[in-house]
């Protein structure tokens, strides 16, 4: 079992708007995932004891397919974990929820906290992206947050359609009592991403995984209660859940070792289901054969040979 300090926990399978190109968004089978299901607050009492993770120091309300804030208990599990001595990270699209719950919000986290909002826009060029979403609430919020003592980051995902603000949103930032921003460029292929000098690397690539999450003692709780290595596992283990398997190396570790039974805090210690045949297995097939996403987000690579190329 590798050491835990930071733990990423998905809340809710629950989000109130519809970002183009979400997880929640593409897939085939989200009436079977999306709005259904939510860690209950017992289960993480119960699971998520401080005594078990003694080296903590970092707990993340951030998942793939949940807005954290919709959760109806949400201040009452930040209490919960806010005598960990730990940093907790909120990420939110910030259109949920009242000023006043905002400002209560502040009063209950430790010194050590960050909310993370994701604002594309410094007016209603933000709804572009984030359907659903209303600037004027989010703006009322964040403030509210802001004014009461909330340590907070703007997160501003650039496209071409909001690229022309990436600056300005520095400017309303500091305006707005904002701590920091953190810019993130789309993939998506309409995306101009202007003066930035990029590095083309080729690569002789061997057939190991070095974990991302490993290396940072990182682990990824999902909605309904899955204890796997990381987020990126999420997608395919949210298939399974939904009864969309598929015969990758992934489902047929879950199968071979009694299914999501063997990975759920319903019926399993965090501990132990990391020290369990499951995640053994998953370790294990990074040395042989290993699980396709694996292999797509943390190959080893070897020999780099570094490429300027301008963009």
């Amino acid at each position: 079992m590798w050491k835990v300090d930071w733990i990423d926990i998905e809340l809710t399978s629950f989000c109130n708007i519809h970002c183009e190109g979400c997880f929640r968004e593409l897939s085939d089978y989200a009436d079977k995932v999306n709005n259904k299901e939510r860690l209950s607050l017992e289960i993480i009492k119960e699971r998520f004891r401080k005594e078990d993770f003694p080296g903590i120091k970092i707990i993340n309300f951030c998942g793939s397919v949940d807005e954290p804030t919709s959760h109806p208990q949400f201040i009452d599990i930040v209490k919960h974990f806010r005598d960990w001595n730990a940093h907790i990270n909120i990420a939110t699209n910030g259109s949920l929820r009242t000023e006043k719950w905002w400002a209560e919000l502040v009063s209950v986290l430790p010194r050590s906290h960050r909310v993370t909002w994701g604002v594309d826009g410094i007016d209603k060029t933000s709804e572009i992206y984030r359907r659903g979403s209303k600037f004027d609430k989010v703006e009322k919020n964040y403030r509210a947050f802001n004014k009461a003592g909330g340590q907070s980051t703007w997160q501003f995902i650039v496209f071409e359609h909001n690229q022309h603000q990436e600056q300005e949103v520095k400017i309303k930032a500091l305006e707005e009592g904002f701590h920091d921003v953190k810019y993130i460029y789309s993939h998506r292929k309409d995306v101009k991403k202007k003066n930035i000098t990029h590095k083309k690397v080729e690569r002789e690539e061997t057939q190991t995984v070095q974990c991302k999450y490993q290396n940072q003692n990182r682990i990824f709780v999902n909605h309904r209660g899955n204890v796997i290595p990381c987020c990126h596992l999420n997608a395919e283990m949210l298939e399974y859940s939904a009864g969309r398997e598929k015969n990758t190396k992934f489902t047929k570790i879950l199968n071979s070792n009694a299914g999501e039974e063997a990975i759920n805090l319903k019926n399993n210690e965090i501990k132990d289901v990391m020290n369990g045949k499951v995640w053994n297995s998953i370790v294990d097939s990074w040395t042989n054969e290993p699980i396709s996403k694996c292999w797509k987000t943390c190959k080893k690579r070897q020999h780099d040979i570094f490429v300027k190329e301008s963009l």
